[in-house]
């Protein structure tokens, strides 16, 4: 394939047009095409597509990338465009893009101009500018192309002036004179054009034109700008009055950009937006463009890599200045002044002592050129302001860890750390791409553990390039250390902890004070109570100057309205190594406690709000004092939500750091809303980090309560050995204890625990001891008699009343999610009784409350329910389109018994429908779930199932096979075959 963006964007097979799409297709591919082998955001094409995105953005991308694939999948394309986590990348491979050869040729046409060839030149430069067809992405709208067709022109014409350049060094003016007249029509205030027209006229003999346009020149300058033409054209004007050769080398051009000090990887677009703000000439366009960002993440080498890139867009050179921002003192200006008017050819007593003089004499010598001034590291705003120019022909670019925002109308780019894919590439062109490639996870790792921060990847790469017998696992192991990341970033004079440092050091105490605090908060991102609390005292504008320096990053708005922020990893480390330093163990201790404290009291308060209906935190106690935010008060369910990852962080550093209590009750209060939003192995995290903290320093009561809560999650997902062991653990305590309430229900877990393994008679044991100790007060009284009726349902003799029974107790409670799962049950065994009337209206009411709470595991319960009531009543469209329903959503939320259950009915459903065949691949997988849930009574069922299945199919092995099976789990659990729940459909088992 040929793709071509020199022109209209086309695509080529052999010779043949393959059509492009629509214009954002075309731009989507030439995107793609001119970032071709790196990664291309989806964020990035977003925003380039949209000034204010859809919500439905990222899917209207999908459908463009898909489009364009579908074009292009006929011409053996199916590798070109791979999609990634977070973007997509197009491999060119053997394909052509003229852009690349374009930029190929121009590479080797200034080869051949330094070598002294200048007709090699030429004609590579031609070749190079024959390649396009018109204005670059011709057929994409200017406000989709706008920023790429600036950078390709610029491109163009950079080249074309280097190839009047040759025609010139070869003496062919008359080429030179017919060549720059049309790219004067393009460019009529472009002076190097007009010095290259007047250098061919005066050498070809022709000094009164050269003089004559010169002199309209100055006209339209003057008329139409209200301008000079600059130093170069005045300098040749001067020659030819003086009838001198207009080939002499003028005065020296100051080039001052010192040589990169790193590789630069991952970069291009951004370098892109600078180089082409740079240029703008509009009147909107500023003279100052602002790159700010923390230590290390590359400024200067982007600024530099800007300006060398752009050294022919200001061809009177470009002056350079380290400000040292981040040292005591900086730079003074005054100082810095003197050096560049120096450069300027002041000197002597020509230079000013007075700092109002030297800067208008500075100002007085950029407006006669057009220059580029590269100022690094520049401290504040009063430090720069004398440094800028005041023309439009010169520009400045500022690197600073300071946001500067005082330089009003200033361009500003906040500079991030690298992609993940250009901070390996960043590795591995310092390492080598063979040894980053042959441990590419290793790569990955260390570059995140480098936080991505190109220094720190520098660093880390350059100490691998001199221990050339490390492998990257051994340094990722290295980095990986809780403590003495910071030791291993450092080599020679590149310091990733120095780079911190100095901005720490330039920080007043409080300032420092807080940024050691919030090192000792391990969530990733925070709101800002978080820093309040662990300072102690107001933070907002601390935080707000700590953002403005770069040592802390602004992370937005979240979903209830809170502003967030953020610790880079390294600073985190910087700041946990300074607090480990200068604060006591006691200030450390009491900065956790209160921020603990903050979050335990939001979260019993969106506890309590959040009407989830669960009973985890029932009986614990509100935490006192006012809450550091409103947003759990208001938007609790959201909030809840927002903050579910701060939280189980926070109970894993209260458990880490000894703080059993706060760890224990973080758990209970989060369990209600993740089983309400089905976020199971959250829920089972926070309660076994709870559970092995309370373990070690207790206190008994509490853990014993988040035991059972445990409980709980292990019932729901079916695993049946981690409830036996929990369940075992808690009873234990409880007897112990001699806590009623506590017992009754450890005495209803260890009866759930025998009756998930099929030993329905210790079981209904357990739930009798229970019912007996009760009285109709206990809470949990109903789910005892519930789950005694489960155990005669599991035996084959449904008990109505014992759940009627429970159902008056939940009935005139408020925990609405237990009525609903009741009510669901109750269904279970009025279907087990014939009433199948009765289990529709059942269901009906479970279904309004799931609706109510929004309780998406159980509103799936309800259709698998109702869809078994179908499968009876022969309603088989309606069975199949409710378990479309539910099953699903027991597979989204990774509830093995719902799966397996929906499984179980379609099997019946398909035997119901005379497909026998059919049911065995859904039995089957039920009955692999059940084994995996070490559910033996349910894998009895479904062997009896496969058993009348096989049977009726002629396969007489498999139908004995799992008779025998079956027969012998029964046998096993002392039951009898009314445990296998066979419904009417199914004949009994010969």
């Amino acid at each position: 394939m040929e793709f071509g963006l020199l022109g209209p964007v086309v695509a080529r097979h052999n010779g043949t047009s393959v059509p492009a799409g629509s214009g954002r297709e075309r731009f989507v591919l030439a995107t793609l095409l001119l970032n071709a082998g790196r990664l291309t955001s989806l964020d990035r094409l977003v925003d380039a597509l949209w000034d204010d995105p859809p919500s439905t953005a990222r899917a209207q991308l999908h459908n463009l990338i898909s489009n364009v694939r579908r074009r292009l999948r006929a011409y053996d394309t199916d590798g070109l465009i791979l999609t990634r986590a977070t973007g997509y990348e197009l491999r060119l491979g053997d394909h052509r893009l003229d852009v690349l050869r374009f930029r190929e040729l121009v590479a080797a046409g200034r080869d051949a101009t330094a070598a002294g060839d200048p007709a090699s030149a030429a004609d590579l430069f031609a070749e190079a500018l024959a390649l396009w067809r018109g204005p670059a992405l011709a057929d994409v709208a200017d406000e989709l192309a706008g920023p790429i067709r600036q950078v390709l022109h610029g491109e163009r014409l950079t080249a074309a002036e280097a190839r009047l350049d040759a025609q010139f060094a070869l003496e062919r003016y008359d080429d030179v004179l017919r060549d720059v007249e049309p790219l004067l029509a393009e460019h009529p205030y472009r002076e190097r054009l007009h010095e290259l027209r007047m250098s061919a006229l005066a050498a070809s003999g022709r000094r009164a034109e050269a003089l004559g346009a010169y002199r309209d020149l100055y006209r339209r300058l003057a008329d139409e700008l209200g301008v000079e033409p600059g130093p170069p054209l005045r300098r040749l004007e001067q020659r030819i009055l003086r009838g001198e050769s207009v080939t002499a080398a003028g005065p020296p051009v100051p080039r001052q950009l010192p040589a990169p000090t790193s590789v630069l990887t991952g970069r291009d677009k951004l370098i892109g937006e600078i180089c082409a703000e740079l240029t703008r000439d509009d009147d909107a366009a500023g003279l100052v463009r602002v790159l700010v960002g923390p230590g290390g993440v590359g400024k200067t080498t982007l600024a530099l890599a800007a300006a060398q890139r752009l050294a022919a867009e200001f061809p009177d050179g470009q002056l350079y200045a380290d400000l040292r921002g981040t040292h005591d003192p900086p730079a003074d200006p005054h100082t810095v002044l003197g050096r560049l008017l120096r450069t300027l050819g002041v000197d002597g007593p020509s230079l000013p002592d007075d700092p109002d003089e030297r800067a208008g004499l500075y100002r007085s010598l950029l407006a006669q050129r057009r220059m580029l001034v590269v100022l690094d590291d520049a401290a504040g705003e009063e430090q720069v302001r004398p440094l800028l120019p005041a023309s439009t022909g010169s520009r400045a670019l500022v690197t600073s860890r300071r946001q500067l925002g005082a330089l009003v109308g200033a361009a500003r780019w906040s500079v991030p750390v690298l992609a993940d894919e250009d901070a390996v590439a960043l590795l591995a062109a310092v390492i080598g791409a063979d040894r980053a490639s042959a441990e590419p996870d290793a790569a990955a790792e260390v570059v995140e553990l480098c936080g991505n921060l190109p220094l720190a990847v520098c660093v880390a790469a350059a100490r691998l390039s001199v221990h050339p017998e490390w492998t990257l696992e051994d340094f990722r192991r290295r980095l990986a250390q809780q403590w003495g990341r910071l030791d291993e970033l450092a080599v020679g004079d590149l310091n990733v902890r120095a780079s911190i440092e100095l901005s720490y050091q330039a920080l007043a105490e409080p300032h420092r004070t807080l940024l050691r605090r919030l090192g000792l908060v391990r969530a990733t991102n925070w709101p800002a109570w978080v820093a309040r609390e662990v300072l102690g005292g107001p933070a907002e504008r601390l935080l707000d100057q700590l953002v403005e320096v770069h040592l802390v990053e602004a992370a937005g708005r979240d979903a209830v309205g809170q502003s967030r922020y953020r610790l880079h990893g390294l600073v985190r480390d910087f700041a946990a190594e300074r607090a480990s330093v200068e604060d006591a163990d006691a200030e450390r201790a009491a900065a956790v406690s209160r921020m603990l404290s903050g979050w335990l009291a939001l979260a019993g308060e969106a506890d309590q709000r959040a009407a989830h209906h669960t009973t985890y935190s029932a009986d614990l106690a509100a935490v006192a004092g006012r809450m550091p935010s409103e947003a759990a008060s208001t938007q609790p369910r959201k909030w809840l939500e927002t903050e579910r990852h701060n939280l189980a962080t926070a109970i894993e550093q209260a458990a880490a750091e000894g703080h059993a209590e706060p760890a224990g009750e973080l758990a209970l209060r989060v369990s209600g809303f993740l089983t309400l939003r089905a976020y199971d192995d959250e829920r089972e995290q926070a309660l076994r980090v709870a559970a092995e903290a309370l373990r070690a320093h207790g206190p008994e009561p509490l853990l014993l309560k988040v035991l059972q809560a445990l409980f709980a999650v292990y019932a729901q997902l079916g695993r049946a050995a981690e409830m036996a062991s929990v369940a075992a653990e808690a009873l234990r305590l409880a007897r112990e204890m001699d806590d009623h309430t506590r017992f009754l229900r450890a005495l209803l877990h260890a009866g759930l625990a025998m009756r998930r393994a099929g030993r329905l008679a210790e079981a209904a044991a357990m739930f009798d001891e229970g019912l007996a100790a009760a009285t109709e007060s206990d809470r949990v009284l109903a789910p005892l008699l519930v789950n005694r009726a489960e155990t005669d349902r599991d035996r084959g003799r449904p008990s109505p009343e014992l759940v009627e029974r429970a159902l008056t107790i939940r009935r005139s409670g408020d925990n609405r999610r237990a009525t609903a799962q009741n009510l669901i049950i109750y269904a279970y065994t009025l279907i087990d009784a014939a009433r199948l009337d009765d289990a529709a209206a059942a269901l009906d009411e479970a279904a309004e409350i799931t609706r109510e709470l929004g309780d998406d595991l159980h509103a799936a319960y309800v259709e698998q329910t109702r869809a078994d009531i179908d499968i009876r009543r022969g309603r088989w469209s309606s069975a199949t389109a409710r378990l479309d329903h539910a099953q699903p959503e027991f597979e989204a939320m990774r509830n093995r018994d719902g799966i397996a259950e929906s499984l179980r009915a379609r099997g019946d459903l398909a035997m119901a429908r005379g497909a026998a065949a059919a049911a065995v691949s859904s039995l089957t997988a039920s009955l692999a779930v059940w084994r995996q849930l070490r559910s033996p009574l349910e894998e009895a069922r479904l062997l009896a199932r496969l058993a009348i299945v096989h049977a009726r199919l002629g396969a007489d092995a498999e139908a004995a096979a799992c008779r025998s099976a079956y027969r012998a789990i029964l046998s096993d659990l002392a039951l009898d075959e009314a445990c296998l729940h066979l419904p009417p459909l199914w004949s009994p088992p010969p």
